[in-house]
Formats: structure tokens, sequence, C-alpha cells
């Protein structure tokens, strides 16, 4: 089942976004211990209108247990979400970083698809292509994008599958991604 995230959802949301950053490689990923990095971004699904700000993500459900997510918003807003972190109540170890995510990843006009992210146990279920597809349905009117790794064949196979094609590349932290849109 699919439904709007909730603040009690902030442990799973967390621990999707989290492997979504160690992938990434992000800087304070690498350098701190996962339990603080989890613990802020707990944090920024409920006490700040941050990129994983709860309202911003639908969850899918097996058996009243979150199976994963999808987190999205309007690409003009991408930097004042990003510099909404700076207003957690975080520790001097995680400020010392910086917002996790300063590279403006989206275009303004463009309705952005940040994370898909499904835990491992739910994979191979077509989880992350209902998050997908329920997603782009909501809204039919704007355009929607994402950034797919150049180097995950998978995911691209299922972006192009739900009708994303491709508008160009995108280096973000230190990675090439195709930039996939729908409109």
């Amino acid at each position: 089942m699919i439904r709007q995230a909730r603040p009690e959802d902030r442990f799973d949301i967390a621990k999707l976004v989290y492997m979504v950053w160690d992938d990434m490689e992000l800087e304070l990923v690498k350098h701190l211990p996962k339990d603080i990095v989890l613990d802020a971004i707990e944090k920024s699904c409920v006490d700040a209108t941050y990129r994983t700000f709860y309202q911003h993500i639908l969850v899918y459900e097996v058996e009243n247990k979150v199976a994963g997510c999808i987190i999205s918003y309007s690409g003009e807003n991408e930097l004042k979400y990003e510099k909404a972190w700076e207003q957690l109540d975080l520790p001097e170890e995680i400020k010392q970083y910086g917002t996790p995510l300063p590279v403006k990843e989206a275009k303004d006009d463009e309705y952005y698809i940040e994370t898909i992210a499904t835990f491992a146990a739910y994979r191979g279920r077509g989880i992350a292509t209902k998050l997908l597809t329920s997603l782009l349905e909501s809204n039919t009117h704007v355009k929607w994008s994402l950034n797919c790794d150049i180097n995950n064949e998978a995911a691209l196979k299922l972006y192009k599958k739900v009708g994303f094609i491709s508008d160009g590349q995108i280096e973000l932290y230190k990675h090439m991604y195709h930039h996939l849109i729908v409109k």
C-alpha cells in the first residue's frame, strides 16, 4: 500500500536515505559513524522542511512495515529545502560538513524525484515501479525528473520502462548521472 509518510516513519526513511547517501559516497557518510548520520536524517524528516521532510515522501507498506519510499519536491525549492538543514539541532561533528547535498540537482521547472529506495528484503517485488508510477500519475501536468548513476543499468531500465527519457548528464559528488525527465 502506498501512503503519505508520517513523522513516525522517520526511522525507516532515515535508513533508506542513508543507503542512497552511502552509494553517493557523501563526505559525512564516509567520515562519521552511521548512528550519528542516521540520527541527523531522522531529525531532517520532522524538525525542518529539509529535502527529506516527511511531507515530501510517499512510503510503500508491506504488512504494516515500510518497505520503500520515494522523495520528491519542486526543483525551484530544492536549495531552500537544502538550507533548512542548518536549522536542525545537530552536533558540531555533523555541522562541520555543511549541508549534505549543496549542489543543485534539478532544474527549476521540474518536479524532482530525489530518492527511490527499497529495503533489500523487499526488492524484486515491483515496489519501486509502483512508487514511481503512483507519483507520476499523481500529477501529469508537470515535468518530472530524476538522476540515475550512469553505472546503474537496472535502475535506468526501470526508469525508461515507466516513461523517462534522457535529458543529458550531470556530475554530482564526483559521480556521473543521467538526468532523466518525463513530460
